[in-house]
């Protein structure tokens, strides 16, 4: 007869199927889905949200959770396959079915009318459904805060979604940033180095681009093109990764005919996510220790490709050459330390993911902030783009032209991601510390990459960071992996390092 934990795996293993279908429906509706399929899609999403929360619910499922607490013979990871399965089951149990569902519906319409929304440039188009998708969403963090015995909801969202982090270690540690890039910043934007970007937006048409982005995945090792492929390429509104199941990690981009590199980051931002999922332990699929426990380590994991290593000299000595023949001479007349330079000069912008590493993290400090008051009550979702538009100007000195490229920008608020934008910039924190630590165990990496081999810094990747999947809490696997608490320290010793020698500071 199987064992109690046993038992509570398959079950589990079942919900994750659920999951699994979840998330190529999710990716379908981002890239393929005709319009008019929108509302029947809504109620797909509902019934399985339903129905996932119907089995973790369930009266027998919380008795085997029980009897395999008290099972003195578990190993480590089975006991944290337990721990993660009780917070899951904590935070199914707060939130009613009815409300689940509900959030899963709206949030999926909210979503689809936000694109229309977007291309109008009519912020009030999808105003009302976002005021019912944040009612919804403030509703569960209410519960979560209770549950928690926590009086800030935020907080609590925050402790739900990335448990170790919170409103206070996030405040100070943007606080401790906001005082070294303010200077900076204003250093070398005053450098009389300055770069030409004028040339980053010459036209490269789209079928152009689709074969760039598909070649920097090849040397990133991404397989979406052989027959043991596990992953593709797609174009939607929003870059972002799907996982579909085993062996099935999908990347998406944008792609603009006046701004090359947007899809050429993007693509490697969302290779780091894809490569994070794909490098697991193929023996822990189907337990909860499979997938990373963190979304913000997540994110360290996007950021370190897209900064680290795509945004490196290094990475540029070797790829020039390829960059510019895959884009079919359009940069031929320019040379690669002025393309390296304009890629990585400092501008005052107002798009997050076309944003420069040095004022990245101001873009995620107003996202943070705005969220906070939110949830505070002290800002009504009407008031945002107000808010949103006058922060900007405050902490980047630009003035925003319109909503879509202001509040509108990401996908996050018209979806389920509320409590998630502090990730980003604590990916960029993490991925330096991690860098640091890589420089010490790997130390020719960087010439490794200037002669196109990429694969000793992935291999690094996989064996230290993502096979050890939801082993550890966030914070703890930045100290397991580094060997001290996540701080800013190594961030600003890259971002001088780096940044000095680009503005002759």
């Amino acid at each position: 007869m199987k064992s109690a934990y046993e038992q509570l795996l398959e079950r589990y293993q079942e919900m994750q199927l659920f999951g699994s279908i979840s998330g190529v429906l999710y990716w379908d509706m981002n890239t393929y889905m005709p319009p008019l399929a929108v509302e029947h899609r809504a109620k797909q999403f509902k019934y399985i949200s339903q129905k996932l929360h119907k089995m973790w619910i369930d009266s027998s499922f919380a008795d085997l959770l029980v009897q395999s607490e008290k099972i003195d013979s578990l190993d480590s990871l089975q006991k944290r396959n337990v721990e993660l399965i009780r917070r899951s089951y904590d935070s199914q149990t707060i939130l009613p079915g009815e409300l689940v569902g509900q959030m899963a519906t709206q949030s999926n319409k909210t979503l689809e009318i936000w694109k229309k929304a977007k291309a109008k440039k009519e912020f009030q188009m999808v105003l009302p459904d976002m005021e019912k998708l944040f009612a919804l969403n403030v509703q569960a963090a209410e519960l979560y805060a209770k549950s928690k015995n926590m009086h800030d909801s935020f907080d609590a969202l925050i402790d739900h979604r990335d448990k170790g982090f919170s409103v206070e270690k996030l405040t100070k540690l943007f606080d401790e940033v906001k005082v070294f890039l303010v200077p900076f910043i204003k250093k070398c934007l005053e450098s009389e180095n300055q770069p030409d970007r004028s040339f980053l937006s010459r036209k490269v048409p789209r079928k152009v681009q689709v074969k760039m982005v598909q070649d920097l995945a090849t040397f990133l090792e991404y397989d979406f093109y052989s027959e043991k492929a596990s992953g593709r390429i797609d174009e939607v509104e929003h870059p972002l990764t799907i996982g579909c199941g085993l062996n099935d990690v999908r990347v998406t981009v944008k792609y603009h005919e006046d701004n090359v590199l947007s899809a050429f980051l993007a693509g490697a931002h969302e290779c780091g996510h894809a490569l994070n999922g794909l490098q697991a332990k193929l023996e822990w699929f189907g337990q909860p220790i499979y997938t990373s426990s963190s979304p913000s380590f997540g994110e360290s994991q996007s950021r370190f490709l897209e900064n680290i290593i795509v945004s490196s000299k290094e990475f540029w000595n070797y790829y020039y050459p390829r960059f510019q023949k895959v884009t079919e001479g359009a940069f031929n007349d320019i040379n690669m330390e002025q393309f390296y330079f304009a890629l990585n000069a400092v501008t005052l912008g107002f798009i997050r993911i076309q944003a420069d590493e040095v004022t990245y993290i101001l873009h995620i400090i107003i996202r943070f902030e705005i969220e906070r008051d939110l949830f505070a009550g002290k800002i009504e979702i009407k008031d945002l783009p107000q808010i949103w538009n006058e922060k900007y100007f405050e902490y980047l000195g630009v003035k925003v032209p319109n909503d879509t490229l202001g509040v509108m920008q990401d996908l996050h608020w018209y979806s389920q991601y509320y409590g998630y934008f502090y990730g980003y910039g604590i990916g960029d924190l993490i991925s330096a510390q991690i860098a640091a630590k890589l420089n010490d165990e790997l130390p020719n990496w960087r010439d490794r990459l200037q002669t196109g081999s990429f694969t000793p810094i992935r291999q690094w990747l996989a064996d230290n960071i993502h096979s050890k999947g939801g082993f550890y809490d966030g914070l703890d696997l930045v100290e397991n992996v580094t060997g001290e608490p996540l701080n800013i320290n190594y961030f600003v010793k890259y971002i001088e390092n780096k940044y000095k020698d680009l503005y002759k500071l």
